[in-house]
């Protein structure tokens, strides 16, 4: 259960009742996140490729379903066609970094990751 989160642009931060941060990032440019996602794996792809075709090939090489996970991204065909993507951050720290960047947000970078997360999620929800 999260005991406090934030959303910043296309990051979601939450901060769990165990003290642990999450860091997700949903794509505005989608197509934008497939073709990381497709460089990751080395996955050659057409630039011509719609999101939909694009998202329907990743899925179909590295998903079962409608759904992809690879590496730390997922990628989900909706009952509609369309396409979404997430990433779920394994390095936490860096993409609270990012986020603060983001946010012009200072931060000791001695924090530990729950300290950062923390007092991140508290300076983007008194600033809204």
């Amino acid at each position: 259960m999260a005991k406090k989160s934030a959303i910043s642009g296309e990051y979601i931060i939450t901060v769990e009742d165990s003290g642990t941060v999450r860091v997700c990032k949903i794509y505005d440019n989608v197509k934008g996140s497939l073709r990381e996602c497709a460089e990751s794996k080395n996955f050659e792809y057409d630039p011509g490729w719609t999101t939909r075709q694009f998202g329907s090939k990743l899925i179909k090489e590295f998903g079962e379903g409608n759904e992809a996970e690879i590496g730390e991204y997922t990628i989900v065909k909706r009952d509609s066609g369309s396409i979404e993507s997430y990433r779920t951050y394994a390095n936490t720290k860096g993409a609270l970094r990012e986020c603060a960047e983001a946010n012009n947000f200072e931060f000791d970078p001695n924090w530990n990751t729950r300290t950062f997360g923390s007092k991140l999620v508290d300076f983007i929800n008194a600033n809204k």
